[in-house]
């Protein structure tokens, strides 16, 4: 870790953050109910206003295609509705389109299809809709306290109470890979990597566990994900470990570690981390197997085997610059929900005041402050800036890795970075250690002689017709 960190806690007085309030659902709770009292639940289906996304998210997606006015943006699709507003949709159990919310396995909002002659759509009208305004009821049966000693439940779930009881499948259905415990036959994710002792049997009903399965699995049923069995010497019988593989949807460990990550960043990272476990998006037994060690990892502050699997900042690609001679440009890409990783953005609403701060002033002090503070509530071990107002610039380092990032700051009005290239490596090496301060450019330049500087561009970035957002990008261009 570097010698000179900045301390989280010495920040400017006006980011102090209260903390934000805690709503609670209200709700009746009946106790000593009789036994015999039919209880029924009760709800409505959400308003199709409930489904509406935000407009700056909206200016992003591509525009609807001409032929069934969907709007796709990888493996998710939108429509704009005639009332007005945009909804994510997808199936539903009768391959009907329903308003879907994003972690919902299958749609469950207002049917919806598309008006004819138009790219837009619209509810289905059905008889019976239910009010939007109707309340709900709850109800849970609870037993009256009572002076009997409570019985101290088995740490091992009773047999009745494990879900792969269900998952059984007919022994001339199994295909080769799959496993036979104490009797019973199960599907088995595809292993990958041959020599990994641990597979992974699943729920049949579930084909093919793809991210976007296997994360909403994570939300709506974690029971339902697939449990990991191991043979067990001397007999090299199989068996089940009861433990859950995940503890919570994936993109939930992501925000976890870096909390402050924009709602697209955080599916975006989720997404390109099990593609790189697995090697595609569809999971294997070796590729859950790495996942759960890199979270583990994340946990414990271990070393990691694969860097580049958990660090974002690691899976950015370098952009491609246009331009010639000693001046380049950076085209910024824009960040798409279920898109590509191309850029890291952080939410401002999630650091409201520290951002407001920041837009009042034009230093650059105060800017490398600004992003210095944010690396390390996401983190990062920040070298202390240099108190040069030219050309502001951090370094940082993660636990975890010997990677070294070196991140030149901007602040950007529209979509485009310009950049000036050194070309003499001599006043370069000079201009480091005033840019960056003696500490940190030495250890740019003892990583850069083993090929472990990573070199970034960020800052604030405004746009017209967009939510503000804090980017990080890579790209090839080293300052030395």
């Amino acid at each position: 870790m570097p010698d000179t960190l900045i301390d989280p806690t010495l920040t400017h007085p006006a980011w102090q953050l209260p903390a934000p309030p805690v709503t609670r659902r209200q709700m009746i709770e009946i106790y000593d109910l009789p036994a015999e009292t039919h209880v029924r639940d009760s709800t409505v289906q959400r308003p199709i206003g409930s489904y509406f996304l935000a407009p700056g998210l909206v200016n992003r997606l591509p525009p609807p295609d001409l032929l069934n006015g969907i709007r796709s943006a990888g493996r998710h699709a939108y429509v704009d509705l005639v009332e007005g507003g945009t909804v994510q949709i997808g199936p539903d159990t009768q391959n009907g389109m329903r308003a879907r919310l994003s972690n919902e396995l299958l749609a469950s909002g207002p049917l919806l299809e598309r008006v004819e002659g138009t790219l837009m759509w619209r509810p289905v009208l059905t008889e019976n809709a239910p009010d939007a305004g109707t309340s709900q009821l709850f109800i849970s049966r609870h037993r009256v306290p009572d002076d009997e000693q409570s019985t101290v439940p088995s740490k091992r779930p009773r047999l009745e109470e494990t879900p792969w009881n269900g998952w059984s499948i007919d022994p001339q259905h199994a295909t080769p890979g799959d496993i036979r415990v104490d009797g019973i036959q199960y599907k088995v994710i595809p292993r990958g990597d041959a020599s990994d002792p641990i597979v992974y049997i699943k729920n049949p009903n579930h084909l093919i566990y793809d991210f976007d399965l296997l994360d909403r699995t994570l939300r709506l049923d974690p029971r339902q994900q697939p449990r990991g069995a191991i043979q067990v010497p001397p007999a090299q019988h199989w068996q089940i470990d009861p433990t859950l593989p995940f503890e919570r949807p994936l993109t939930n460990y992501v925000s976890q570690y870096f909390p402050e990550l924009s709602a697209t960043s955080l599916e975006n990272v989720a997404f390109h981390q099990f593609v790189l476990a697995n090697g595609a998006n569809t999971a294997t037994g070796s590729g859950l197997t790495l996942l759960r060690q890199t979270f583990n990892d994340w946990k414990a502050g271990n070393a990691h085997p694969r860097p580049q699997l958990a660090d974002p900042l690691l899976m950015l690609p370098i952009l491609p610059t246009s331009g010639s001679g000693a001046i380049r440009a950076i085209e910024l890409p824009t960040p798409t929900p279920g898109g590509p990783l191309q850029r890291l953005d952080f939410d401002p609403a999630l650091f409201r005041q520290e951002w407001l701060y920041s837009t009042t002033t034009q230093s650059a002090v105060d800017l490398k402050r600004f992003m210095a503070t944010l690396l390390t509530r996401n983190g990062y071990a920040v070298f202390d800036p240099s108190p040069s107002n030219s050309f502001p610039a951090l370094v940082f380092k993660r636990t975890g890795h010997d990677y070294v990032f070196f991140i030149s700051l901007h602040r950007i009005r529209g979509r485009k970075i310009n950049q000036t290239l050194n070309v003499d490596q001599h006043s370069a090496s000079l201009r480091l250690h005033i840019q960056v301060g003696a500490a940190a450019a030495a250890a740019v330049i003892a990583a850069h002689a083993t090929h472990k500087v990573v070199w970034l561009r960020g800052g604030p970035q405004t746009l017209a017709n967009a939510d503000d957002t804090v980017f990080i990008v890579r790209d090839g261009h080293a300052r030395l």
